[in-house]
């Protein structure tokens, strides 16, 4: 009779421990791709040291992917124009980014190298040399000069030499430079498309050409390879921002759809069909906890196999008013505006950072995990035996206002009294807004009283 009992114990304990690993075994697979998408191009002052430190943060949070924009950033041979801009990036001066790769294989990540088809970084650097090849504007004049630290113009896909760049460029970068990647991102424009007489409203089947090539070529090398495309070459629907119609040519399921709040909509139709899919978004760059478990739930529900969001932190000296922060131009900006840092310094382990780091982790795991337990391990890692409630809110609320309508470029305004009066006065801020600042500066002082 004992041993009967005994067996049937023993058979219960051994179901519930199946049971618990395959609980926690879905739970690590709610999404099978995670990871960050972190603008290479625009950090020139980190070495391989401090990348290498990077790798090691995606590896803690749960990460398995990486994407890392790549292009403008590294030393072509056959377009030197594409870097002379960012001749200072410590990957141009010593090109490093081959052993960062397989640093990061030996944490088992994955590296896609991203770029952008005829604009951004590096690639709009080629129209200064070759103005021929310019995209034109909706009003008929050529491409305006504009950027993100790589100042130029975006190309017209319609033109053969500009689609033979794009190919021979991205060719050298992913078969001579870097081999070891583990595939592409594809990132179609956000700010600006051509709309002379052969694009118009053909411009993303014209750029389809292009990524369907360099598909097959990377295919043909490397079958294995995950490339990164947007649904404007599938969809039909209008594309974001710019009033055209998205193509409606033949999808390949070795593709991995790619999709983000601001100009690359999440297409139900479109997951069906794929395989894979990932979405971005830029909540722990520039948002909060909240934000990031919203992005993550939203992921979840849409059905999407991956959430990879921006983790990116500048540190270019800016030319350019590119936000309107005046008081920027001629200086280094500071990863997250954290004027602390020095220059080349590793910035995602600072805390306010790790705030965020910490809850893309957990809701990655578990994107229904209540407030109350997100934020008991928050307090355990970060406050240990200092950890209570009123510290752990007040946290949140100092990492809340610190990246509180902050822009890519600075921290929130609330840190920077002149740019706030500047901005609030170009911009023409309600009372309202004016008082809400004030609101979460007085409670700054309160909880700075009460340290």
């Amino acid at each position: 009779m004992m041993k009967s009992i005994s067996r049937v114990f023993a058979f219960i304990l051994v179901i519930g421990i199946v049971f618990g690993q395959l609980l926690e075994s879905r739970a690590e697979e709610v999404f099978r791709f995670r990871g960050y998408y972190i603008t290479f191009m625009r950090m020139p002052t980190m070495g391989l040291t401090a990348w290498k430190q990077t790798v090691d943060c995606v590896q803690a949070d749960g990460g398995n992917t990486l994407l890392l924009w790549m292009a403008g950033a590294f030393r072509s041979k056959k377009f030197p124009v594409t870097w002379q801009y960012n001749r200072e990036h410590k990957n141009v001066e010593s090109d490093f980014a081959r052993e960062l790769i397989e640093y990061a294989h030996a944490k088992k990540i994955k590296v896609l190298l991203a770029f952008t088809p005829f604009a951004y970084d590096g690639v709009n650097q080629y129209p200064i040399e070759h103005p021929e090849l310019k995209a034109i504007q909706r009003n008929g004049s050529t491409a305006q000069f504009w950027g993100m630290h790589s100042w130029g113009y975006n190309l017209c896909p319609s033109q053969p030499a500009s689609q033979q760049f794009l190919l021979e460029y991205v060719r050298e970068m992913f078969f001579e430079f870097y081999p070891n990647a583990d595939g592409l991102m594809i990132e179609s424009s956000d700010y600006a498309i051509c709309f002379c007489p052969d694009c118009k409203e053909r411009f993303f089947n014209q750029e389809y050409k292009f990524v369907k090539q360099i598909s097959e070529e990377v295919w043909q090398r490397k079958p294995d390879a995950m490339i990164l495309v947007y649904p404007h070459y599938f969809s039909g629907r209008k594309v974001p921002g710019f009033d055209v119609a998205a193509a409606k040519q033949p999808f390949d399921p070795r593709w991995t759809l790619f999709f983000t709040p601001h100009s690359a909509h999440i297409d139900p139709g479109l997951i069906q069909r794929s395989k894979t899919s990932i979405l971005w978004d830029d909540s722990p760059t520039r948002g909060t906890p909240a934000r990031i478990r919203e992005a993550a739930t939203n992921a979840q529900q849409s059905k999407i196999t991956g959430f990879v969001p921006s983790l990116e932190a500048y540190s270019f000296v800016m030319e350019h008013p590119e936000g309107g922060e005046a008081h920027l131009v001629g200086k280094r900006l500071k990863p997250f505006g954290f004027e602390w840092l020095t220059d080349g310094q590793m910035p995602f382990n600072e805390l306010l950072v790790r705030v965020n780091r910490m809850a893309y982790r957990e809701f990655t795991r578990n994107p229904d995990l209540p407030d109350a337990e997100f934020k008991k391990v928050l307090g355990a890692e970060i406050l240990g035996s200092r950890s209570n409630a009123q510290a752990i809110d007040d946290l949140l609320f100092v990492q809340e206002s610190v990246f509180f309508d902050r822009s890519w470029w600075s921290a929130s305004p609330l840190l920077i009294p002149d740019f706030l009066k500047e901005r609030a006065t170009r911009e023409k801020w309600s009372a309202e807004r004016l008082a809400g600042y004030r609101k979460r500066l007085e409670s700054l002082r309160q909880i700075e009283r009460l340290r």
